[in-house]
């Protein structure tokens, strides 16, 4: 059992070894030794239970419910930094491969604020695919650009300004003086106390109960004019309802117009003029209104805006999708992709066409929407953003794609494996071995054979072993051994390389017929293939 003082000691030499990993090259003795000493620590810790799962919240880390870290610094906080990038949760497997704890390490060694990181931590991670370490993500959670964040204060500065200009303009032509001096009143503490209390039991918003009265009134209006005049009314109480950050007012409404129109309780035409305020509520008017009160911080419980996706009109998405390109902050864009991923499902062709969008980001996030409602009717769209010209766009895509498990898009896969980002092929890789069709087994051992290969770099050759590892067939063992058994008197260290990444995939299928030919290696001069070698093996001893 491991305790939580020990957890808090693992920690601590964590947050150490993050940083030597960050100001040292990984051939320098200093990081190699603090990679190995941390290693073993946590190993050590797996050795008395099968796993060690770790809670983030804001600034906190727990064990077994129990806080074992601290630190509100919001440059040097460990928890912040998973929980900023939606990590809510990290389980660390026993067993775990030195080179998979090393590759995690790399990740959170990184300097997101300096270096040229294109990703955050939960991509990286992703990309990574691995098989000890384990987390749980909002799911909210998108790939931001930070230049995007730039831009979007830029533009609300601008705004700002300009609105300056304005008011200046008004004041210069309407002559605008200040107020004359008022004699104040002292108050006595009575008339405080009888203040107070009205304030407490007064609320801010008295929009909802107008809205009701409006509705009431719907019923006493005398002829097609006076209707048409209440709706109208609506319209300015909805508009000022969330302006207001109201939504229950702008539900309520939706939900009396459908119970309306549901049992005719007006005449067709008079139904129709209230299926004007329908699409007033869904309206660009509205959407902005929303947006701009999100971006000054308003929160929503989750259970209120999921009821506001399923009342709303799918003439809304359009509206949803051209704002989530204007917010200005991430918890504005995370309520925006939940409505999203709701409301979407009502159309999602409609949706998809947010894709054709010129800002990046944008189609970006409507990828990730599509993700999240796993609907196959999108396939067309997301196999048209694997030749987006952003490399971001195009590994979102070739995810959902990857996550869908579609046989058709495995062409458009196969053109990913040529792209010049070594990311790009490497996410392409994973979407094929994902998807397991006899066509992507076609194609990873046309790519594998090809001389190209074995001028990879050690990561993507492994990935793409990896991939091919899931077909378990004879014709895959027999290429992964014939790699382990090649020799050369040229460019011996790719080759080295090529073979560690086959001693890998071999080990990861357990296939007990390399055993032997993996046994010549696990004393091998060379680290890699070595350490590969090991790890095989006792891969193979756990069958």
């Amino acid at each position: 059992m491991v305790f939580p003082d020990e957890i808090k000691n693992f920690l601590q030499s964590l947050i150490k070894a993050k940083k030597n990993l960050h100001l040292y090259p990984d051939n320098n003795p200093i990081y190699i030794k603090t990679l190995d000493d941390l290693y073993n620590r946590l190993a050590t810790l797996l050795d008395s239970q099968d796993d060690i799962t770790l809670t983030f919240k804001q600034f906190d880390i727990f064990y077994n419910s129990e806080l074992v870290y601290h630190n509100d610094d919001k440059q040097e906080s460990l928890a912040l930094f998973f929980f900023k990038d939606g990590v809510r949760e990290i389980s660390f497997k026993k067993g775990i491969p030195k080179e998979e704890f090393e590759d995690f390490m790399k990740i959170i060694s990184s300097d997101f604020e300096r270096e040229l990181v294109d990703d955050d931590v939960v991509t990286l991670m992703w990309e990574k695919d691995f098989r000890f370490i384990q987390y749980v993500v909002d799911d909210t959670i998108l790939l931001e650009d930070e230049g995007y964040e730039e831009m979007a204060t830029k533009q609300v500065i601008a705004s700002a300004s300009s609105e300056d200009q304005i008011l200046k303009a008004y004041e210069e032509a309407f002559g605008i003086q200040k107020a004359p001096t008022i004699n104040i009143v002292p108050l006595t503490n009575e008339d405080l106390r009888n203040i107070v209390e009205q304030i407490e039991n007064e609320p801010l918003d008295k929009s909802d109960k107008m809205l009701i009265l409006l509705f009431e009134m719907l019923y006493l209006a005398d002829g097609q004019a006076e209707f048409e005049e209440i709706t109208d009314l609506i319209k300015s109480a909805i508009k000022y309802a969330v302006e207001h950050g109201n939504l229950k007012a702008l539900i309520h409404t939706l939900k009396s117009i459908k119970e309306i129109t549901d049992k005719k309780l007006f005449p067709e035409k008079l139904l129709i003029i209230l299926k004007g305020v329908e699409y007033f509520c869904n309206s660009q008017i509205i959407i902005k209104s929303f947006g701009n009160v999100l971006d000054q911080g308003i929160e929503y419980d989750e259970d209120l805006i999921q009821e506001l996706s399923q009342v709303m009109d799918s003439s809304a998405i359009p509206h949803f999708v051209n704002i989530l390109g204007q917010l200005n902050n991430i918890s504005s864009r995370r309520t925006i992709i939940r409505i999203l991923s709701e409301l979407g499902k009502k159309d999602i062709k409609l949706l998809a066409r947010g894709m054709s969008d010129r800002r990046w980001y944008v189609v970006r996030n409507i990828i990730y929407v599509l993700r999240q409602i796993k609907d196959r009717t999108v396939m067309e769209f997301l196999t048209k953003a694997l030749y987006h010209p952003d490399k971001r766009v195009k590994k979102e895509a070739i995810r959902a794609v990857g996550e869908l498990g579609d046989s058709s898009a495995v062409q458009n896969l196969r053109d990913c494996l040529d792209d010049e980002d070594e990311s790009v092929r490497i996410n392409a890789v994973k979407a094929m071995g994902r998807i397991e069709s006899p066509l992507s087994r076609k194609y990873l051992l046309e790519y594998i054979n090809n001389s190209r290969f074995n001028e990879k770099s050690f990561t993507e050759k492994r990935e793409l072993l990896l991939a091919l590892s899931r077909y378990r067939d004879r014709e895959v063992v027999e290429t992964l051994t014939r790699m382990l058994k090649k020799r050369s008197l040229f460019k011996k260290t790719k080759l080295t390389e090529t073979k560690a990444a086959a001693a890998f995939a071999l080990g990861v299928m357990k296939e007990k017929s390399a055993y032997n030919l993996l046994k010549r290696f696990v004393n091998d001069k060379n680290t890699l293939l070595r350490e590969n070698a090991q790890m095989a093996i006792k891969r193979l001893g756990d069958v």
